[in-house]
């Protein structure tokens, strides 16, 4: 038995070769359990010293006062909208995240959606498996519809955090006007970045795409409903790879009927996983990848390191550096239940 023990909770094939190295540095061990209800929550911890996250296991404040052991939580992703931080602060619990290790997956996928939905790749491609070209026809340009040149587009990013300073250079590259709404942002980061801050609604009347890289609060919550969606241009476009309680669903799927916007790329949804049967999924110009923006082989590594290490610094004494602590998060939290990746 070491020092310290750690418990890793989660599905996923768990990279022990990777973690125990990085826990042997303090002589701590490992445990790989897999909770389904709250109450396995509680008693599958209650021998933790520190505990490793990988999806969204909720932490309530009910179970949070019931593992008095665990010293640090680390998720192995950036979401912290299943666990109530303000008890966590209350009950001296420090919880991190990892923070910037999937940075870069989700902003290429973010652009990567923009250039798929803007120039319907996703239709074009089942016209195709559908055995419907023939050739350049009228009816080849009718189903498709209308596209827009990229270029010269604005791109508007609400929240200019890990992500979004990620999503601004790649935009920019392919020549967009890149501008921000986040109301925690030092106006000089943006200005350095070349990239203009706006007030929230004037990003949504003038983006001709919208990216959406917020975390889940109380204020957040369908930041994008109905009144957002009347606002937008009709020729933009919604692109969500933040959490899917960010956008309102049932409005969503209303305005783009209504054609207050062209379409919209989800990676995230609200509910998730969204059933089959989910009228949003009826439309042509709706795509939904299924919550996996953030992963590819590195920022696995990346992610799952970073946690190890939280954990080890914080039982060590060496401290956190990926902390929660933002004022706008300490809240409780904002989802229930067991979630997804």
């Amino acid at each position: 038995m070491g020092k310290f023990h750690v418990v890793y909770f989660g599905s996923n094939d768990v990279p022990v070769d990777l973690l125990k190295p990085i826990l042997a540095e303090i002589d701590a061990d490992m445990t790989i359990r897999r909770p389904t209800t709250d109450a396995e929550v509680i008693e599958m911890a209650q021998d933790a010293d520190g505990i490793i996250m990988h999806g969204s296991v909720p932490l309530s404040r009910d179970i949070i006062s019931k593992i008095k052991r665990v010293k640090v939580v680390c998720r192995t992703g950036v979401g912290v909208d299943r666990m109530d931080l303000k008890a966590a602060a209350d009950h001296g619990l420090i919880i991190c995240n990892a923070a910037g290790c999937n940075s870069i997956e989700v902003a290429e996928q973010a652009i990567g959606l923009m250039i798929a939905i803007s120039r319907k790749l996703m239709r074009m491609n089942q016209y195709v498996h559908d055995g419907k070209w023939k050739r350049h026809t009228a009816e080849l340009h009718a189903y498709r519809g209308r596209v827009y040149r990229i270029q010269g587009c604005t791109m508007g990013i609400v929240g200019l955090g890990h992500v979004g300073k990620q999503v601004a250079p790649r935009a920019q590259g392919m020549r967009l006007n890149v501008q921000t709404f986040d109301p925690y942002l030092d106006p000089k980061v943006a200005e350095q970045m070349n990239v203009k801050m706006v007030s929230f609604d004037e990003l949504v009347k003038t983006s001709d795409f919208i990216s959406v890289h917020a975390p889940l609060t109380k204020q957040t919550r369908h930041m994008f409903g109905m009144p957002q969606f009347k606002m937008m241009k009709k020729s933009a476009y919604l692109i969500n790879c933040a959490r899917g309680g960010l956008v309102d669903t049932d409005g969503l799927y209303d305005a783009l009927v209504a054609g207050e916007l062209s379409g919209a790329a989800l990676d995230v949804t609200d509910p998730e996983p969204l059933p089959a049967d989910h009228k949003i999924l009826t439309l042509p110009n709706v795509i939904v990848t299924c919550h996996t923006s953030a992963n590819s082989d590195e920022s696995y590594v990346d992610c799952q390191s970073h946690a190890a290490r939280e954990v080890v610094g914080v039982l060590s004494g060496r401290g956190p550096t990926t902390q929660i602590k933002d004022p706008w998060l300490l809240a409780e939290a904002q989802d229930e239940g067991f979630g997804g990746v």
